[in-house]
Order: C-alpha cells, then sequence, then structure tokens
C-alpha cells in the first residue's frame, strides 16, 4: 500500500508540473509594459565612442558583435550552445527595452560591415560591390524587424524613432543602387520624423534630432538633383553645390560623398574637354593632355571657391573664427591642386623632351615652361596670401 501511494504521489507531481506551465499560458492576457528605448542617442553615443569618429568602422563593427553577444547572454535569448536553433524575437515575447536592442545592434553591425567594404573597395571592384549591397540590405531588413517590434511594444517616441531609423537604412540601400525616387521617399520621412521630434522634446533630445536631420538633408539635395537631371531638366548651376558638399560631410555618409565625388569627377571633366587654351601674359598656351588640362581646372574651381570664401559666401556674418578656418582650409585644398597641376605639367614637359627636337617640339615646350611659371606664381602668391591671412586672424 506504501508503494501505491507513492506512485500516486509521484503521478500528481509530474501532472502537476505539465499543468504549470498550461496554466501560465491559460491565464487571462496580463497586459505587457510598454517599453522605452532612445535609439538614435543610444547609436550615435555607441559610434562615437568606438571608432566612427575616425571612419574605423572595422572597430564599430566588432564592438557590436560583443554587444550583441552579451546582450543574448543577458536577456537569455540565445541560440543554444550545440546546433544552432533560430529562436525569432516575437512581439508577445519582449518584456526588457534590450531586447529591442538585438536587431539594431544587428543592424549596425550589417550597416558597419557594408561601409567597412566600400572603404576598402577602392577599384570598384564588382564583387565586394555585390557584399556590401547585401549587407546594406541586411541591415535595412533588422531595421524593419525592429520597426514592426517599437510599432507593438514600445511607447510613441521609440516608435518614431525606430520609423525615422529604419528609413534611413532603407534610403542608404536605395541610394547605393541609385534608386533616386525610393532613396528620396526614405530620407525625406527620416527628416520629417526627426524635425517633428525636434519640435515637440526636450532641448538636449531636440539638438540629436536637429543633427540627424541636417545628417540627411545632403542626401535628400543630391536625389533631388539626380531625378531632375533624369527628366532632363537644367541642372547645371547645381552642379557647383554638389561638388561643395563633398568636403563639407565630414564622413556622415560615406556612400552619398561617393556619389557626389563621381559627379564631381564628371563635372570636371567635361569642363577640361572644353577647355583648350589659357592665356598668360597675352600669351596662348595650349593644353594638350587630359591631366593637365583636369589640373588646371581643378586650380580654377579652388581659386573661385576662396574668393567666395573671401566675400562672405563660406559662413553667417559675425562667425569670423570659424569662417578664418574654413578659408584656410580652402586655401590647403587650393595649393594640394596647384601641385597636382605642377606635376602634369613637369611630366609633360619630360615627355616633350624625349621627342625628336624641332621647330615645333621647341615651341611646345616654351609654352609648357611659361604654364609652369604661372602656376607656380600663383602658389607662391596665395602662400603668402594665407599666411597674412593666418596672423591676421590671430591678432584678433
Amino acid at each position: 500500500s506504501s508503494s501505491r501511494t507513492r506512485i500516486r504521489v509521484r503521478a500528481m507531481a509530474e501532472d502537476q508540473e505539465e499543468d504549470a506551465p498550461m496554466q501560465d499560458a491559460q491565464d487571462p492576457e496580463e497586459e505587457l509594459p510598454e517599453l522605452s528605448l532612445d535609439i538614435i542617442d543610444l547609436i550615435k553615443t555607441a559610434q562615437a565612442q568606438h571608432g566612427l569618429r575616425h571612419g574605423d568602422y572595422g572597430r564599430y563593427r566588432s564592438y557590436c558583435s560583443r554587444r550583441l553577444h552579451r546582450l543574448r547572454r543577458v536577456t537569455g535569448c540565445t541560440h543554444g550552445k550545440g546546433r544552432y536553433v533560430k529562436r525569432p524575437l516575437e512581439p508577445e515575447s519582449v518584456r526588457d527595452a534590450r531586447q529591442l536592442m538585438l536587431p539594431l545592434f544587428c543592424a549596425e553591425r550589417a550597416w558597419a560591415f557594408a561601409m567597412q567594404l566600400k572603404r576598402e573597395n577602392t577599384q570598384q571592384e564588382a564583387r565586394p560591390h555585390y557584399h556590401l549591397l547585401a549587407r546594406l540590405a541586411k541591415a535595412a531588413e533588422w531595421s524593419a524587424k525592429l520597426a514592426a517590434l517599437c510599432a507593438e511594444r514600445a511607447d510613441q517616441r521609440t516608435d518614431l524613432e525606430a520609423k525615422a531609423y529604419s528609413a534611413f537604412m532603407h534610403g542608404n540601400v536605395a541610394l547605393e543602387r541609385e534608386n533616386w525616387a525610393p532613396a528620396l521617399a526614405s530620407f525625406k520621412s527620416t527628416a520629417t520624423i526627426c524635425t517633428e521630434l525636434a519640435r515637440v522634446t526636450m532641448a538636449e533630445q531636440a539638438a540629436l534630432y536637429k543633427q540627424v536631420a541636417a545628417e540627411v538633408e545632403p542626401s535628400i539635395r543630391f536625389c533631388s538633383y539626380n531625378l531632375r537631371r533624369l527628366g532632363g531638366e537644367e541642372v547645371s548651376d547645381e552642379t557647383d553645390a554638389m561638388g561643395d558638399d563633398v568636403d563639407g560631410l565630414a564622413g556622415a555618409s560615406d556612400i552619398l560623398r561617393s556619389k557626389l565625388e563621381q559627379v564631381l569627377a564628371e563635372t570636371r571633366a567635361k569642363q577640361a574637354e572644353s577647355l583648350t587654351e589659357v592665356v598668360v601674359l597675352g600669351e596662348r598656351i595650349p593644353l594638350r593632355t587630359d591631366k593637365t588640362r583636369l589640373g588646371y581646372s581643378a586650380v580654377q574651381q579652388a581659386l573661385l571657391e576662396v574668393q567666395r570664401c573671401e566675400e562672405g559666401g563660406g559662413k553667417e556674418a559675425g562667425d569670423k573664427a570659424d569662417k578664418g578656418d574654413d578659408l584656410l582650409a580652402l586655401y590647403d585644398k587650393l595649393f594640394v591642386a596647384c601641385n597636382d597641376a605642377l606635376d602634369s605639367v613637369r611630366l609633360e614637359l619630360r615627355e616633350t623632351k624625349k621627342r625628336e627636337q624641332s621647330a615645333k617640339s621647341g615651341a611646345a615646350e616654351a609654352s609648357l615652361l611659361t604654364l609652369q611659371a604661372a602656376l607656380l606664381w600663383q602658389k607662391l602668391h596665395h602662400t603668402v596670401v594665407a599666411q597674412r591671412s593666418s596672423l591676421l586672424g590671430r591678432q584678433r
């Protein structure tokens, strides 16, 4: 009888263990807490502290991997120690704001890998480009999952931040694929959400939203520019502005920077084609090679930018310190252009001297020497002007 009693007790205990989870599942639906996560502040802080301040995407990618490992361990969202078992994150299972960070840092890791590939693919090879497109698409996919989770489980501010972040990631994919209309719509969505959030939040948070809106503004302009160009509209007046943006992005978008550099190179090549000769001290100097034409055209463009800044177009009136810094940076750019142009002229001179001596080759050599002297004079003259501007700025 005692053995029968023990068997009954064990059976009752097993029944209770089996019924326990069922009872939990059959409980009335408990109201899940509304979660909150500062998505934009979180990623901007992480990017600044872990490599992106210096454009080190590899370091940031490694940080995202380590952060994901810690988050999975803390939240219990692991995939098993042995064979991999996929455990998708469902809205009903999200009870901690840290669980929302899982898709966020998955998206950041994929995006950082894509940017690393873009930095390394200087030769524009096809295979790395396909790889970075796949990583950008994966980042957009993870950001969409984050937005879907936040729509059901997070408060209104977190939901809007997730939507802005997802739109930014989808805009990056469309921009890299040169799908201008979807890219424009995505970047406009990000800018609109951040602008409205800045209007209704506290000052510190508002400054962060305004920063994000300002970062996507060049992308919006660039997509609009390309859409107008495809539509056959006249956009030549905007080309200079597009070129100026290359130096004003400060690494905010490497995708946009590369696209702008391509447009600027095409524009300068077209300008160089029409530049067949220059006048130096009343003497017509022919520009025979493409490299010399491009070099001289770059010098003229740099001189124009210096002139615009000196006339007050670089900064708002009253911001003299920042304007002085901008002017010195433009002078540095001018000196680099002068050095490149001088190198191309010297190369052409060496090639001219190698040819058979004739009256024609002698005239070509003389004109190249005149052009070299003119470029050297411009470089030395503006070196003195830049040093004088720097000294005056220090005295103020």
